[in-house]
């Protein structure tokens, strides 16, 4: 079924809830099963996947399910340069974002290899802090740029804040779609980079910022 056929096929309220998915998915690039504000909208893309497919592809995008994880991501795919591609459902991360990012990305593999039966992880803003300091990067991302961070990511659909950053209880939720801010390899490398900060005393991360940052899909 073509997305004419679909959309005459729809109700009203099927109209409206197709319209949101897409708006949503444009604005956020990630829709997550287990996040309560995404939950209607992912089911309802599950339930249509064809017409969504269908419809994005249009616009150069590819609409990507993963039930394991229960993520959809809608990754830009089309041919066009990479300077465009960085204007639609790309964001370039600062430096600090990627340091965090990772941090974050470590934290959720490791409790997801401890066994965990959700694909929710909670952490405590003290387990990030300990993280970046074993990357010496701990005095980079003060409370300040923290919350500056985490508003980015939130505005992804990577994870949510449950309290107020820099109090002793505050929880940190990390969404399942930190698996697909960026690949594998990038993670390592980013990884590699900043220790190699620590070790030689050299801002590798920091040459040419603007350029060398990455994007989340």
């Amino acid at each position: 079924m073509n997305i004419v056929e679909a959309w005459d096929d729809f109700t009203s309220s099927d109209k409206l809830m197709f319209q949101n998915c897409c708006r949503k998915m444009l604005r956020r690039t990630f829709l997550v099963r287990d996040k309560q504000e995404d939950r209607k909208h992912y089911f309802f893309v599950v339930s249509h996947i064809e017409i969504f497919l269908n419809y994005f592809s249009f616009m150069g995008f590819e609409v990507r399910c993963d039930k394991d994880n229960g993520v959809i991501m809608l990754d830009n795919c089309s041919e066009i340069g990479d300077k465009d591609k960085l204007q639609s459902n790309r964001h370039r991360f600062t430096k600090e974002e990627t340091i965090v990012l990772c941090c974050l990305w470590l934290l959720y593999v490791s409790r997801m290899k401890e066994g965990t039966l959700s694909s929710v992880i909670v952490i405590g803003v003290s387990d990030l802090i300990y993280e970046l300091e074993k990357y010496d990067a701990r005095d980079m991302v003060n409370k300040t740029a923290l919350d500056s961070i985490f508003r980015v990511f939130k505005n992804y659909s990577l994870m949510d804040v449950d309290g107020n950053v820099g109090d002793i209880d505050c929880k940190l939720v990390l969404y399942p779609s930190l698996q697909f801010s960026l690949d594998t390899n990038e993670f390592e490398r980013f990884v590699k980079e900043v220790a190699e900060v620590v070790l030689v005393g050299k801002d590798s991360l920091g040459e040419n910022s603007d350029e060398q940052s990455d994007d989340v899909e």
